[in-house]
């Protein structure tokens, strides 16, 4: 579940900026700009009733714009794009998932964007063996 939601994320980004590099994984020096680099930083699971359960998912994407004179304008821009179209994604089996807390901040040269994205999962229930089977000898 946790690849689902990257990937709906990965996919979201390659929408949305077509031009710039996609990763999962830490580019390093040297990277080809612009970039984004999508983590999943925290995950938190807690039942609710039964089979029921509460996950949260915090994912983390650094972007990192193109060295020039308005590399702070395009950060900016980039925000306001993720922060509009971040609220919602759709994964490969066609589900809604709906983030929130977004966040974003700048760090030296990248911009970390933080989300949280929440929902709730049914785990199927372990059969259990029977006693009326057991056989005494």
């Amino acid at each position: 579940m946790y690849n689902k939601i990257l990937d709906a994320v990965m996919k979201k980004l390659g929408d949305l900026f077509p031009e710039a590099q996609i990763t999962a994984d830490p580019l390093g020096a040297g990277k080809e700009t612009p970039c984004f680099e999508v983590s999943i930083t925290q995950a938190e699971e807690k039942p609710v009733n039964g089979n029921r359960y509460f996950r949260s998912v915090s994912l983390s994407i650094m972007y990192y714009p193109r060295q020039s004179q308005y590399a702070s304008r395009d950060r900016n821009e980039v925000l306001d794009t993720l922060m509009d179209n971040l609220e919602y994604i759709t994964a490969a089996d066609g589900s809604i998932i709906r983030g929130s807390m977004r966040t974003g901040k700048i760090q030296e040269e990248a911009l970390i964007f933080q989300t949280d994205y929440e929902m709730y999962v049914l785990k199927s229930s372990k059969s259990e063996d029977s006693m009326e089977d057991i056989k005494l000898s």
